[in-house]
């Protein structure tokens, strides 16, 4: 009775642990991608409108100038941004006990998840359940 009872417990750690294990190396593949660049993702967004909507290659050259152009600013905004939030979370930091920092980036937390998409169909339900147009 003992024996199978450690002979249960052993195969369930083993199956645990390798089950963290697979999920480590999948979170590790996907941190060591790297991002496109603007003009891959211009690229790429230029070849889906080139393909839906049936451009000339006239107008694929003007669309990928345009949105490499939308691209390159969009992630200027992003890092002004970052900026932003970093230089405010320093500023907090220096107000607030180390306590109240910690519930303070934590309600920081909940504010980003706002309005997000479920993950999941992606066909656009938000977390209420409701679809948007």
């Amino acid at each position: 009775m003992k024996k199978s009872i450690f002979v249960v417990a052993a195969t369930l750690g083993m199956m645990i642990g390798t089950g963290v294990c697979a999920q480590n190396t999948q979170q590790q593949s996907r941190m060591m991608k790297e991002r496109p660049t603007a003009e891959q993702l211009a690229q790429r967004q230029t070849d889906r409108m080139k393909e839906k909507l049936a451009l000339t290659d006239a107008q694929a050259k003007q669309i990928y100038s345009y949105n490499l152009q939308q691209i390159k600013e969009m992630q200027a905004v992003r890092e002004q941004m970052r900026a932003a939030r970093q230089a405010e979370a320093a500023k907090m930091k220096s107000i607030l006990t180390e306590e109240q920092f910690e519930k303070w980036q934590e309600m920081q937390g909940r504010y980003k998840d706002h309005g997000k998409m479920q993950k999941g169909d992606g066909k656009g339900a938000y977390r209420d359940g409701k679809k948007h147009k």
